[in-house]
């Protein structure tokens, strides 16, 4: 028996081998070599990656397009009640001007009873009152820094704004004994109290601001919790709003000082003064003179340190002072 030469092969192929078996018929394989199998499990993996992108976008779109919807129905929320709001504003104003063309009218006809006219006089008066309080609570809620919706300037214009609609609501220039009239000096008390008047002359620049600054004197950084303003050629200190001197004295820091308080949660405080010219008990009037400007205390040169105090807290004066 002859001995059988030759190579042996001993490189394994690697084949993957689909087996089909039909119902009648030999059995069929199919044999896919190594090479295609990774290359169909690789284009397995990035159809798989391909749909789950897809999937994702379109769950990113979706989302997107659903957030778009929600804000658009909030803002036609917010214009749909601020339309309503100035429907209402238009509505009462129109509402005042009507009675009080109706009660002048009434008033010339002696057809109407006496009775009747006050009847009319005594509902539209409460229609006027009820209206400004309304308002007069917001007003007041932004004068205190109790609102975000308004700053305190637009709620001083608002103010002067419900102060005029007022005095247009009187039925005669002569008035004084009716709920309007009465109404009329509540807001105009009301509105001299708030101190918003430039305290000293012939200038508006602001030395030094509110809040933490390196101490001209101390040189380590502390609150600073007012203005310093004024120029030593325009010495003339005025009261910022009315109300009651509450205190005056000198200190090592203020120097000469005086303190007012206007009512409402407002306090404020004018030092370093050369000299003050009110006592305690001292009333006085929105712009009324009441000091001397001076360089008393910790101080490095003539000025008006001038504080603002709301419920007690220090607060920046320039939110509320209106320079003149």
């Amino acid at each position: 028996m002859k001995k059988m030469t030759g190579k042996i092969s001993t490189k394994r192929r690697n084949y993957l081998s689909f087996m089909l078996v039909p119902h009648q018929g030999g059995v069929k394989t199919i044999r896919i070599n190594n090479y295609r199998t990774k290359l169909l499990s690789f284009t397995a993996m990035m159809m798989i990656a391909l749909l789950t992108l897809t999937g994702y976008t379109l769950s990113v779109v979706k989302e997107n397009k659903t957030l778009k919807i929600q804000h658009k129905q909030e803002m036609e929320a917010i214009l749909e009640q601020k339309a309503r709001l100035e429907d209402y504003i238009a509505n009462q104003t129109n509402q005042l001007i009507e009675n009080a063309a109706l009660i002048t009218a009434a008033s010339t006809s002696n057809i109407i009873s006496e009775q009747a006219i006050q009847q009319y006089q005594t509902e539209y008066e409460n229609l006027v009152v009820a209206y400004v309080d309304n308002n007069m609570d917001t007003i007041k809620k932004v004068s205190r820094g109790g609102s975000k919706e308004m700053t305190f300037k637009e709620g001083l214009a608002e103010l002067r704004s419900l102060i005029e609609l007022v005095k247009s609501a009187k039925l005669s220039e002569d008035d004084t004994k009716s709920k309007i009239h009465t109404k009329e000096v509540e807001l105009t008390n009301y509105l001299n109290a708030l101190p918003t008047y430039w305290p000293v002359d012939n200038s508006t620049t602001i030395h030094s601001g509110f809040g933490k600054r390196l101490h001209p004197i101390y040189k380590y950084y502390r609150s600073h919790d007012g203005i310093d303003i004024g120029l030593k050629a325009y010495p003339n200190i005025y009261a910022a709003g009315a109300g009651k001197v509450v205190e005056t004295g000198r200190n090592s820091g203020y120097g000469n000082y005086v303190v007012i308080d206007h009512g409402y949660g407002f306090k404020s405080l004018y030092a370093h003064l050369s000299s003050y010219s009110v006592k305690v008990g001292d009333w006085v009037k929105k712009g009324q003179k009441i000091a001397k400007m001076g360089n008393t205390g910790t101080s490095t040169g003539t000025h008006l340190h001038f504080e603002i105090h709301v419920n007690g807290v220090p607060t920046n004066p320039t939110n509320y002072l209106e320079k003149r």
